[in-house]
């Protein structure tokens, strides 16, 4: 027996390439649906059981009555045995009417597609759970809201204050500079410009002064420099109150006690108590959480995460914001300063994270079609003769 397909846009133009080409007694044993329309698998030169011998065939005493039963009812047989092919067409159409048609398991099997892929969108295990939780299992976009919002309920954000002293920390190369230009643009922004000034300390990268003097020309603010913990505590004193000063510090490697324990004390002396963790997003999970168990004992009023643009998956940022366990004070998600500022704003990451995913929400039944789903291979076997032309 040999084995064949046939691929057509429907089954009838199918059915007249079989019988075309294989004749009316092809016995086709399976049918798929593929991009192209519907494909037929069908055996050609199949015996029959009048081509077997004797030996092989098996008939069993009701089955012979069945059979003598035939022969007598005549036309009553024909009238079944018609009875039973059409009944076989009314299956198969149905059947392949069920793929065509979204069903209401549908949802539910998308939802499931979802919620399997909450750890290949970058959450949490801890986030994972709690959306599991809440979600129901035809949920929408709203319920994603919902659930998210409620699952971040504990996330401790606070806002960045208008006026004081606020002291950017953290290692080399996490952008506390690009930061501080970004928060210097947000404030001119917000009509503070006569209440604005920035100082820098960082003594020990090349260029850090010349960048800061331009900084302060393109914005026309005012900038000073402080090479010691005496200068900055002397500036700070002669500052009114109402400005805001932020301070850009040298990095710290988080392995550098000394270097630690140096940068803790100039700020304690000059004053400074509002010091905010700048941390890279783009930086390996174990090293996050070594800078910042590091950067923990200067007392780190809480953390501002750069670089969010660096991050592949969108559950990321939510997850580790989560686990930190730190007041999160806004994050820069983009490399122009004009536009990077994302404030500390549960709707803000929610509509962060939301953007990103690759399934925001399972897709309502009408949409069903449009999402790829393996389908179970279903085999009959019926003759080509029970099939309209």
């Amino acid at each position: 027996m040999k084995i064949k397909k046939f691929r057509a846009v429907d089954s009838q133009q199918a059915m007249r390439q079989i019988r075309a080409e294989v004749g009316p007694d092809a016995s086709i044993l399976t049918c798929y649906q593929v991009p192209e329309g519907i494909e037929f698998v069908v055996a050609v030169d199949a015996p029959s059981l009048q081509q077997l011998p004797s030996a092989a065939v098996d008939v069993s005493a009701p089955a012979r009555q069945k059979i003598d039963s035939a022969k007598v009812a005549g036309p009553d047989a024909d009238m079944n045995t018609l009875r039973q092919e059409l009944g076989s067409m009314r299956a198969l159409l149905e059947s392949h009417m069920q793929r065509l048609v979204p069903r209401e398991g549908d949802a539910v099997r998308i939802a499931g597609m979802a919620m399997d892929s909450l750890s290949q969108q970058g959450f949490s295990e801890q986030l994972q759970q709690r959306l599991k939780a809440l979600l129901p299992e035809q949920a929408q976009e709203q319920d994603w809201q919902l659930a998210l919002d409620a699952s971040l309920a504990d996330l401790d954000i606070e806002a960045l204050p208008d006026c004081g002293v606020v002291a950017l920390i953290g290692t080399p190369g996490a952008g506390k500079t690009q930061l501080l230009t970004t928060l210097a643009i947000r404030a001119l922004a917000q009509g503070q410009r006569r209440r604005l000034h920035l100082i820098s300390i960082d003594n020990q990268r090349f260029g850090a002064r010349e960048q800061l003097l331009a900084l302060g020309r393109a914005l026309n603010t005012s900038v000073s420099f402080a090479v010691d913990a005496v200068a900055l505590r002397e500036q700070l004193a002669e500052i009114p109150g109402d400005t805001l000063v932020l301070i850009d510090t040298a990095g710290v490697d988080h392995h550098d006690q000394a270097g630690l324990q140096a940068l803790s004390a100039t700020l304690a002396f000059a004053g400074v108590d509002m010091r905010i963790l700048v941390l890279a997003a783009d930086r390996q999970h174990s090293i996050q959480q070594q800078t910042l168990a590091a950067f923990t004992t200067l007392d780190i009023a809480g953390l501002i995460v750069t670089w969010g643009d660096s991050l592949c998956l969108p559950g990321e940022l939510a997850s580790w914001l989560l686990q930190a366990q730190q007041t999160w004070f806004g994050s820069s998600v983009s490399r122009d300063a004009t536009r990077a500022w994302m404030p500390a704003n549960k709707d803000a990451l929610i509509e962060h994270t939301l953007q990103g995913l690759e399934f925001p929400a399972p897709l309502p039944a009408s949409a069903a079609l449009k999402v790829p789903v393996g389908e179970a291979v279903s085999r009959w076997r019926w003759n080509t003769r029970s099939m309209p032309a």
